[in-house]
């Protein structure tokens, strides 16, 4: 991959793994806040793996939130995180709110061009595009319609992070179609949900030599 990618490692669990990914060039690590998902930490966790990490002013640590109340999410924010994605069906009134507490991303799952078209003035400095699914809010591990990605890239207002199914093998490829200004990867690089593949990390980051 010839242009610099911004790129997130979502679904951090264990410090080894935070370190281990802003270490092999990460510029964003992800925090999963939403209980029902096998790789939900609390926020007293994530606070002891932010304060385990020497290298983090250098990486976004992100929180994930799924519909979760304005308290909740301070909570977050106490412990470390500097970027709060908005994974559910968030107003945006509520991004509002969140924005005066941290940069506010917020994940689109489209099934079509207007569904993306509808975000056009949302209030976010980024927006994250996941596939589709009636019953996940997200780590589906299936690739989203890279032609609904490219509209996306084209006509959202602000940079657009791919997300949905990425892996080592299948980035270059899709960042060749798509030119998305980043990725999002989890369950590509792990070893099970919540514990991470160093081996994979690093594989993908040499995609970008």
């Amino acid at each position: 991959m010839a242009e610099k990618l911004f790129i997130k490692i979502c679904g951090i669990t264990k410090s080894e793994d935070a370190k281990f990914a802003i270490n092999a060039g990460a510029d964003a690590i992800g925090f999963i806040a939403f209980p029902k998902s096998p790789r939900y930490i609390d926020a007293d966790s994530v606070k002891k793996i932010v304060n385990s990490l020497e290298s983090a002013k250098f990486a976004k640590k992100t929180g994930v939130f799924v519909n979760a109340e304005l308290e909740i999410i301070k909570r977050y924010i106490a412990a470390g995180i500097d970027t709060i994605q908005l994974h559910g069906n968030e107003s945006a009134e509520f991004a509002e709110e969140c924005a005066k507490l941290a940069e506010v991303w917020k994940v689109i799952k489209p099934q079509s061009t207007e569904d993306i078209a509808k975000f056009a003035n949302f209030p976010a400095s980024k927006f994250l595009l996941d596939t589709f699914s009636k019953d996940l809010h997200g780590g589906t591990g299936t690739i989203m319609d890279l032609k609904l990605a490219k509209f996306a890239v084209k006509h959202l207002p602000k940079p657009v992070i791919l997300a949905g199914g990425l892996s080592p093998d299948n980035v270059p490829e899709i960042v060749k179609t798509v030119h998305p200004f980043g990725i999002d990867v989890n369950s590509g690089v792990e070893s099970s949900p919540g514990i991470k593949n160093h081996n994979l990390i690093t594989k993908l980051f040499q995609c970008e030599k």
